[in-house]
């Protein structure tokens, strides 16, 4: 999380999600990793997928869930945190589940001065709440904050406009490289 610098990224056509690239990427997880992922992707579907690339490769994930999906409780943990089992549904007939994935979910309330706070819930593959406790997991993903502070500061610095200066897609990712090697120096 200190280091800013990416393991992978990729680039999409107009019309394809950040969804898609993202589930792209799952396979480029290296091993012994902690992937940090926001609640775009903090739906059973891809809690399911990244939790087969995780087990793949050793690693695991911390993501922050969507309040509207439901899960079943399976058991509390002294830590506060407690292991649910999520249903995994059939995209484009969500009454249909396909299978179950069990995960630790941890609720954390968060704010700020001025602000009126918000509860969060994150889901995680280290399902042992003694040798990952709830309050250093909810810690660790506020520090995910930092890079998306990090990046709109690169946004800011390094360019002027709110759009590439490229023409073409080749340049494009040509002028995002740029930056982000620019950001690592």
């Amino acid at each position: 999380v200190g280091l800013h610098n990416p393991l992978a990224a990729a680039l999409g056509r107009q019309g394809q999600s950040e969804w898609e690239l993202a589930r792209g990427l799952l396979g480029q997880l290296p091993k012994g990793a902690l992937l940090l992922a926001d609640r775009l992707h903090g739906c059973a579907a891809f809690a399911a997928e990244t939790l087969t690339a995780c087990t793949r490769v050793g690693s695991h994930f911390l993501i922050r869930a969507r309040s509207n999906v439901k899960a079943t409780v399976v058991r509390r943990c002294k830590d506060g945190s407690r292991l649910v089992r999520l249903p995994v549904r059939k995209k484009g007939n969500p009454n249909r589940i396909l299978h179950w994935i069990e995960v630790r979910e941890i609720r954390v309330r968060v704010g700020r001065k001025g602000h009126r706070s918000q509860e969060l819930r994150l889901w995680t593959s280290l399902l042992d709440w003694q040798t990952s406790p709830a309050r250093e997991l909810a810690a660790l993903y506020a520090q995910r904050w930092e890079h998306e502070l990090y990046y709109r500061e690169l946004k800011r610095q390094l360019r002027r406009s709110e759009v590439l200066q490229s023409h073409t897609l080749e340049t494009a990712a040509q002028e995002i490289a740029a930056l982000v090697l620019c950001s690592a120096l």
